[in-house]
This record gives structure tokens, C-alpha cells and sequence, in this order.
């Protein structure tokens, strides 16, 4: 058995940070049962199929009418045969519908209820629209970086996953609780070390730890933070008198003008030779050619289709429902 097998979870979430803590959640195990709304379902199935596709993998679709009495009646005896809620709507929707907490707790008292947003369920912010690259930027994750990252990292990791430690947490308490999941304050804890002498270190400006352009247009990105790792890089290039040089800020120039000297080619064949394996050196992948890094290859990460980044037996990729696809089933379990 997987972990969270004979766990059910109503997944009201439309996009991403919702629906990712949900496919998290679906790999471990649970049945989750997306509800998505007449007649066109989540809008991320037109915006964006593939996307759509590896988000919801492995999930059951059920379409109801929120807007009709008689389906919200259904949505409520659904709810009362559901472990966990997700929600990410704007504060007082869910409310306004008649499925807010104190609502559906009335009628699944030990049910764990998640509020993913972009800035919680309180504050001046609450009912402020936003995405991604808007939640990064206003906890500092884009100082410094002239365009939007090319990762979503406020959707998966502050909402998706923290939203799975949460629900995990609270199914392990085995009592009735309700998550208010800010995205942007889960950004502000991943953020914890983003001043101080770690900051420092961290900002690129010494030469052991920053981002360089090859002489053909890449990029290669040096961590070498350690003195020892900064001296195996420094023999490793044949330049011993940088090695002293590893916490002087005007030793950049010359790191510059030595990465500018190879291809991003002939850094990967540097990389992968043994003097180097103890540098912490990486050239810098597109996503595309992310999937082609041997490490991810070797660990059978070189799809997008998801995988849990540890081994649960049964961890297959899945397909997405077609919209409504389980509605006769579920709903008719149900009378």
C-alpha cells in the first residue's frame, strides 16, 4: 500500500498550486476527486492541455454546479465522505457558497480544510489578484534577476508543498483542522537566510560562488563556497594564485575572463571529468535540456510527466481525467 491510500481529498483548486499539492498527494496514494465547474471545467484544460495533463494525472474529474442549489447539495454529500478539502479561491468565496470551514466541518468534523492564496485569508492583501512571478517579487526572490523565473516556485513549493506538509501534519493529528496557506508567506520562509552573512555569501559578488557566460553565449554556475571546493576548482583550471583569492570580490574579473575562455560544451566535458567532481560546478540547462542531465536519467526523471523525487511503490505516471469523466461514478456511489 501507498502511504495515503484510503485517503480521499475534494480538490476544488483550478490552475496550479491547488492542483499541485493534489497530484503530490494522488502519488502518495489518495484518491482526489477534482471538482470543476460547467461547462468547461478547470480553465487551465484550454489555456494549457499539457499543463493541465501533468497537473492533474491520476485524479478522478466531477463536475457540479456550485451555482445551483442542487449542486452544492451534492458538493455537501461529497464533503462528508472526504479526509481533506483544498481550496484557492479568493478569501470568502468557498464562504459564499455555503462550503466555508465552520460550514463543512458541521458535517465532516475531522476534516482537513486548506486555503491556498496568494496572501491569506487576512491583511490589506487578502483579496489581491496575483501570480507567481507577483508573489516572488514581493518577498525579493527576483532581486537582481531581470526576468520571471522559469520555474513556478510560489505555486509548487510554498503552495503545493507546504500545503502537503500541512495536510500530511494534520491527518497525522487525526482531528478536524483548517489551513490558511499564504503563498507569499511561504516564500518569506523559504527566504529566512535572504540577509545576514549567508545572504552575503550567497549574493554572487565573490568569485567562488556566481554565474558567468561562456565564450558561446551559455552560462556556467560556480558554488564553490568552501575553501576546499574553491581549491579543487582553482587546480583544476590550472590558476593556484586564485586560490587565496576566494573571499575578494576583485578576483571576479578574472574568474569572468576564465569561464569566457571555454564553451559551455567544454566546461560539461570539464565538469564530468574526476578533477571536478568535488568542485560543485553546473553549466546551466534550459529546461529541455534538463531532462538530458545524466543524474536525472539515471533516477528515470527525464520526463515531465511527475514522479515523486523518492521511491513509494506504485508511483507510476498517470493520465488526467477527460472533464466529468467520473461524475456518474462517484456522484452515483453516492445515491
Amino acid at each position: 500500500m501507498r502511504p495515503l491510500e484510503g485517503t480521499r481529498i475534494l480538490d476544488f483548486g483550478r490552475y496550479a498550486p491547488g492542483p499541485y499539492a493534489s497530484l503530490v498527494c494522488a502519488s502518495l496514494g489518495a484518491e482526489v476527486i477534482k471538482l470543476e465547474a460547467p461547462p468547461d471545467g478547470d480553465p487551465l484544460r484550454g489555456l494549457d492541455p499539457v499543463a493541465f495533463d501533468r497537473l492533474n494525472a491520476g485524479k478522478k474529474s466531477v463536475v457540479l454546479d456550485l451555482k445551483s442549489p442542487n449542486g452544492v447539495a451534492r458538493c455537501r454529500d461529497l464533503v462528508e465522505t472526504s479526509d481533506v478539502l483544498i481550496e484557492s479561491f479568493r478569501p470568502g468565496v468557498m464562504a459564499r457558497l455555503g462550503l466555508g470551514f465552520e460550514a463543512v466541518q458541521e458535517l465532516a468534523p475531522r476534516i482537513v480544510y486548506v486555503s491556498i492564496s496568494g496572501y491569506g485569508q487576512s491583511g490589506p492583501y487578502r483579496s489581491r489578484a496575483g501570480h507567481d512571478v507577483n508573489y516572488v517579487a514581493s518577498t525579493g526572490g527576483l532581486s537582481g534577476v531581470g526576468k520571471p523565473l522559469p520555474m513556478q516556485v510560489a505555486d509548487f513549493a510554498s503552495g503545493g508543498l507546504f500545503g502537503v506538509v500541512g495536510i500530511l501534519a494534520a491527518l497525522m493529528e487525526g482531528r478536524g483542522r483548517y489551513l490558511d496557506l499564504s503563498m507569499q508567506e511561504g516564500l518569506l520562509s523559504l527566504s529566512m537566510l535572504a540577509a545576514g552573512a549567508s545572504a552575503d555569501a550567497l549574493s554572487g559578488r565573490y568569485p567562488g560562488y556566481a554565474v558567468y557566460a561562456t565564450r558561446d553565449g551559455g552560462t556556467l554556475a560556480v558554488g564553490a563556497l568552501e575553501p576546499k571546493f574553491w581549491k579543487s576548482f582553482c587546480d583544476a583550471v590550472d590558476r593556484p594564485d586564485l586560490i587565496a583569492r576566494h573571499l575578494d570580490p576583485s578576483a571576479r574579473d578574472a574568474v569572468v575572463a576564465l569561464v569566457l575562455s571555454r564553451t559551455q560544451s567544454e566546461w560539461e566535458t570539464l565538469i564530468a571529468s574526476a578533477s571536478l567532481g568535488d568542485v560543485c560546478v553546473e553549466i546551466v540547462r534550459d529546461p529541455e535540456r534538463a531532462l538530458e542531465h545524466p543524474q536525472a536519467v539515471h533516477r528515470g526523471h527525464d520526463t515531465w510527466s511527475f514522479r515523486l523525487p523518492f521511491a513509494i511503490p506504485g508511483d507510476e505516471p498517470l493520465a488526467a481525467p477527460t472533464l466529468g469523466e467520473h461524475s456518474e461514478e462517484i456522484l452515483g456511489a453516492l445515491g
